[in-house]
């Protein structure tokens, strides 16, 4: 579990930082990992002061937006950072959080409640549930046909809601 440190002391090792103490020291310093300092002294960089603030609440993206993201990753071949500053994320990890929720469960990954299921009945509907069961040859084909026809209407509504986020942005 990630440990909390004060706005205070985050300010205070990056204005030593900025004002040349490495960040080694300052690690060995405050007893904080340099990985923490680094993401510190960038985040203070990217944001000011707010990007060193205790997040009260996290940030809900809906599962149109995070998808819009995650195809931006993937057309501009960019790193999670890099993509994070280009939609004005916090964090590189919370799309790269979104990449395995996708690639895991689709879309139902991007959609859900994020942490834990509350109870096992809330959980995501595994792969297993997913089955058919004693389905007719009929409604067999009728059921593939129809998850298809649901795929490319996801890929195009992420691809023309993509776009328009993207027009919207280099305008």
């Amino acid at each position: 579990m990630e440990k909390e440190y004060n706005k205070e002391l985050r300010l205070t090792v990056v204005k030593e930082n900025e004002a040349g103490v490495s960040q080694q020291s300052l690690a060995k310093k405050y007893g904080v990992a340099r990985s923490t300092i680094k993401n510190w002294c960038y985040q203070y960089q990217m944001y000011g002061e707010a990007g060193i603030e205790n997040s009260l609440s996290k940030t809900k993206y809906s599962g149109e937006f995070t998808l819009s993201v995650l195809n931006y990753r993937h057309i501009h071949q960019v790193s999670y950072r890099e993509a994070a500053e280009h939609f004005n994320i916090k964090q590189g990890s919370t799309i790269a959080n979104w990449q395995r929720a996708y690639d895991s469960q689709g879309f139902e990954g991007l959609t859900g409640a994020p942490g834990r299921p509350k109870n096992k009945g809330d959980r995501a509907m595994t792969h297993q549930d997913k089955q058919p069961r004693n389905l007719s040859q009929s409604e067999l084909e009728e059921l593939i046909e129809l998850r298809e026809k649901t795929m490319y209407l996801e890929a195009e509504n992420a691809y023309v809601y993509g776009n328009i986020i993207i027009h919207k942005i280099a305008a």
